[in-house]
């Protein structure tokens, strides 16, 4: 027997992602997985069809480097000789940035799914590398914690997946790349993983490799296991923040009863604060989040706090412009009512 330490321990990650999430699949069951050509995705597309997975696999050619549908036909190539149904996607990135090239690629992911899950090669490489540059914005809980196996909020499943699944996050990049050498198929190496010029591709290429010769080289498994231990207390906050909301209504409503989130503990009252205003509002950061948390637990009559705006073209994005010329800003201020004291999102005309 041929030794293939590597493939099994993307197996055995497989493997260990079907018994958690079973019967949502088990074996026989139609998957899509998302294919770049290179070694993660090849690796779980393996392991996928090995498992007896019905495997669909999706290589979405975003038409941004030379020799692009080239890459994507090899990949495809490979994924029908593993015995996978294979399919190429040319996209059209309306940017010129990572995010960009993401939103489509995710969205055709979701297209072509059309109700069955994707499934995505993320690995503990993956949560490592995250939980350091999270560390390095100063981030809270949910930026630190590691990506999560499955998930019914994205936007692959906005697109048609029926839901997203992460197999591979016990699983290293080594596993992934020695099982392809292993298994005897082509990798395409992607250049933007050895780019200087992206900060994701320096952790994984300098700070990573110096922080093994640091502190040992086991230093990548202890990262991704914080990152896992954080989701699940990240987690365990959300749920918590959801029943708060729950008790007054759900996140839809414009006001939010003070009394309900005083009293209880800060990061309690951050995550309420967060999902109430949910996708009404742009991205908040830490200052936001502290200065309405101020409205609840430091109150001494100060003004309202002004947010930013969704992005352009959301569905909940308000009119900024005035009907009298000026400009609108998107506040919360605490109000007294004759039910006690709320908090409220309303718009704020400004004039010129």
């Amino acid at each position: 027997m041929i030794d293939t330490p590597h493939t099994l321990e993307v197996r055995r990650s497989l493997g260990r992602f079907l018994s958690a999430h079973a019967p949502r699949l088990s074996r026989g069951d139609a998957v899509v997985c998302g294919v770049s050509g290179g070694g993660d995705s090849l690796a779980l597309a393996a392991a996928c069809v090995h498992a007896g997975l019905d495997v669909t696999t999706v290589t979405v050619d975003h038409g941004l480097q030379d020799g692009s549908a080239q890459v994507a036909r090899d990949a495809a190539r490979t994924c029908r000789v593993l015995g996978a149904t294979a399919r190429t996607v040319r996209v059209q990135v309306a940017g010129s940035g990572e995010a960009d090239a993401r939103d489509a690629r995710y969205r055709a992911l979701g297209e072509c799914a059309d109700g069955r899950p994707v499934l995505v090669a993320h690995t503990a490489d993956d949560d490592a590398e995250g939980l350091l540059l999270a560390l390095a914005r100063g981030s809270g809980t949910g930026s630190l914690a590691g990506l999560r196996e499955v998930t019914d909020d994205h936007p692959v499943v906005t697109a048609g997946a029926g839901w997203l699944g992460r197999p591979l996050l016990h699983a290293t990049r080594a596993d992934t790349l020695g099982s392809c050498a292993e298994l005897e198929l082509d990798v395409w190496h992607d250049p933007h993983n050895s780019s200087a010029t992206i900060l994701r591709s320096r952790v994984r290429n300098e700070l990573l490799p110096l922080a093994r010769e640091i502190l040992g080289e086991h230093v990548g498994d202890a990262l991704a296991r914080s990152a896992r231990l954080l989701r699940e207390d990240a987690d365990l906050l959300d749920d918590q923040a959801r029943r708060v909301l729950s008790d007054v209504g759900g996140a839809a409503p414009a006001t939010l009863p003070v009394g309900a989130v005083a009293g209880r503990p800060a990061p309690l009252r951050r995550r309420v604060l967060r999902q109430w205003l949910g996708a009404r509002v742009g991205p908040l950061t830490s200052r936001h989040l502290e200065a309405l948390d101020a409205l609840i637990a430091d109150w001494h009559g100060q003004g309202a706090v002004a947010l930013p705006y969704p992005a352009t073209g959301s569905p909940s994005a308000p009119s900024q412009t005035s009907t009298m010329g000026g400009t609108r800003r998107l506040v919360v201020r605490r109000r007294r009512t004759a039910t006690g004291s709320q908090l409220v999102l309303e718009q704020e005309d400004r004039t010129p």
